[in-house]
């Protein structure tokens, strides 16, 4: 669903001349022209460092950027240059690395443009760490990176709450815990995005996901049927905001099944203080599941127990009241 923007190709957008009379910067309205730092001037080894990352020189790079890095500590250009060393990092693959420069830009420079381009940068990896990307131990890529790069998409949300890559987080930290059957998560990942972006493009998408990771959690009918009950109410809404996809996606046909799923784990219920003895008890749950599940075969099952115990299937109206 999501494209992740790799790091070599987002970085080399930026294409730099030789530092001579003219230098131009790829925009979303296409190459405009930038002015030309002073040679030899903090600003001049900031713009070889980026050129050296658009030209596929990590390395480079970031040996320059160390060294800017120790000289110009407190020059104001040194957001810039901790957004670099992350970039050059990231460029030579080296994502974990590459977060504790943007954690330095966000964390102590939030009112600069390069904050939102730090968290962009977040944002990224994010993705990246919780769709198979491994980290290396002892020089060979082998850890999983999944609890991280969910931890990732939770701070962007948090630091950009209500924004297009708060959303997109947002999002992707819910399919991620879908796409790896993590239900429960994914349930709490889904509610929360309806919660928060509820004019979103992606509602839809969310809400049927919510449906498919609330079912999932049902196991069967000796077990809680909380994920159920969720996923009847999410589907009664589904149906009433996108009628048309929910007449093919088969939504009555699904209640008419949770309602057998809910029937039945109740007959469970039942039939285990049935078989134990406690007829009593038993005789009342039979009774109740018939009055709420009437039109299901649970509760016809319910009817033939209770005529087998020499029970009525419904207590007389006086009865029923005492």
């Amino acid at each position: 669903m999501f494209r992740l923007v790799v790091f070599s190709a987002l970085l080399s957008l930026t294409a730099v001349q030789a530092l001579g009379q003219t230098s131009y910067e790829l925009t979303d309205g296409g190459f405009a022209e930038v002015a030309v730092p002073e040679p030899g001037t903090p600003a001049a080894e900031l713009a070889a460092a980026r050129k050296l990352i658009a030209q596929d020189e990590p390395k480079k790079a970031l040996k320059a950027l160390e060294a800017w890095i120790e000289d110009y500590p407190n020059d104001p250009l040194a957001v810039e240059a901790y957004l670099l060393r992350g970039d050059a990092k990231a460029a030579n693959g080296d994502f974990y690395k590459a977060l504790f420069d943007y954690e330095e830009v966000i964390t102590y420079y939030p009112a600069s443009e390069q904050f939102w381009t730090a968290i962009e940068r977040e944002y990224e990896i994010g993705v990246l760490f919780t769709t198979g990307f491994k980290r290396k131990l002892w020089g060979v890529r082998w850890l999983p990176a999944d609890g991280e790069g969910a931890e990732l998409l939770i701070r962007v949300q948090e630091r950009a709450p209500g924004s297009p890559i708060g959303e997109q987080a947002s999002i992707a930290l819910a399919d991620h815990y879908f796409n790896s059957s993590q239900m429960i998560l994914a349930t709490e990942a889904y509610d929360l995005f309806l919660i928060n972006y509820p004019e979103s493009e992606l509602r839809q998408w969310a809400l049927l996901r919510l449906i498919q990771a609330s079912l999932a959690r049902f196991k069967g009918p000796e077990f809680d049927g909380t994920g159920l009950i969720d996923a009847g109410e999410r589907l009664r809404q589904y149906r009433d905001e996108y009628p048309a996809a929910a007449e093919r996606v088969g939504v009555d046909a699904l209640l008419v099944r949770i309602r057998e799923s809910l029937a039945r784990r109740d007959y469970a219920s039942a039939n285990w203080y049935d078989r134990t003895g406690e007829n009593v008890s038993a005789a009342l749950l039979y009774r109740r599941l018939i009055q709420e599940y009437s039109d299901t075969t649970a509760a016809r099952d319910a009817v033939a127990r209770l005529e087998a115990m020499g029970e009525p299937p419904v207590l007389p109206e006086d009865e029923g009241d005492e």
